[in-house]
């Protein structure tokens, strides 16, 4: 147990230093209901790995961080990133940009590519309840298939596979099982959602329990930025449980972590790269 005086708290502000980019640009087959396209709403689209590349090195020359490349997903699940790869591999070698990668479901050879392209961290949404995937998610995958993708990213790039588990969707008893299972990986981090828009029965002992099976298991856990903002009293109890960090606190937050006498690590960068 760390004392309230040592404690060193993250966080992470992306911002425009850190943009997410979308390669389908609004397009996505699945449309979940806990997204339905909005998130890819506020991202910057790109069409084709050219497009890429010089919004890449534009991105560096305005001093910016890095990026999250990600986009809509097709029918099966899947981001279509492949084509982008060796672009990447030309961006990490002439810039200093971090780059996430979030590709969704992805074959064993597939994880090779994305592991092989250089990104700093593959971001992976672990969801293992049957009926989210297939009511919410309108997706026909199984929930195997979701443990064959994740355990296949950390076979290729171990230490650098930040799983993310969305709390409020389905049912407590699968998230759970989906935090035992990532922390039994070579994981950085842990980074957990929270259901937006949406009624969730027990919002803040879900986001709590979660937060403490993680600290069962000794590995960093922090919040994520999707989740419903302006509750300070909900993200200072999440650290108080033991995350490591989070993104985009309030105000209120901030001052109160420095009230404890923690200290602070502010980054501009997405929480996926905590380290």
């Amino acid at each position: 147990m760390h004392r309230l005086n040592v404690r060193n708290i993250s966080v992470y502000r992306p911002g425009r230093c850190f943009p997410s980019v979308s390669v389908t640009g609004t397009r996505c087959e699945l449309m979940c209901e806990h997204c339905r396209g909005r998130f890819l709403e506020g991202m910057a689209p790109i069409n084709g790995p050219e497009a890429l590349f010089s919004f890449a090195h534009g991105l560096a020359a305005r001093g910016g961080t890095g990026f999250l490349l990600s986009g809509g997903c097709d029918a099966q699940g899947k981001v279509p990133l492949v084509p982008y790869l060796d672009r990447l591999k030309e961006i990490k070698g002439t810039t200093g940009l971090l780059i996430n990668l979030h590709p969704g479901l992805v074959s064993d050879g597939e994880a090779e590519l994305l592991a092989n392209s250089g990104a700093d961290r593959i971001s992976f949404d672990l969801v293992l309840d049957p009926q989210l995937i297939a009511e919410r998610m309108h997706l026909p995958r199984s929930s195997r298939d979701h443990l064959d993708s994740f355990h296949a990213l950390c076979r290729a790039a171990p230490g650098r596979v930040a799983p993310h588990v969305l709390l409020g969707a389905g049912r407590e008893e699968h998230e759970l099982e989906a935090v035992r299972v990532a922390c039994g990986q070579d994981i950085p981090c842990l980074v957990l959602l929270s259901l937006i828009g949406s009624k969730v029965d027990d919002r803040d002992g879900r986001l709590l329990r979660a937060v403490k099976e993680c600290q069962v298991h000794q590995r960093p856990v922090l919040l994520g930025c999707m989740r419903p903002r302006g509750r300070p009293d909900l993200e200072m109890a999440a650290l108080e449980a033991g995350a490591a960090g989070l993104a985009n606190p309030s105000q209120d937050t901030i001052r109160a972590i420095r009230e404890r006498g923690w200290s602070l690590q502010e980054r501009a960068v997405c929480c996926s790269l905590h380290r």
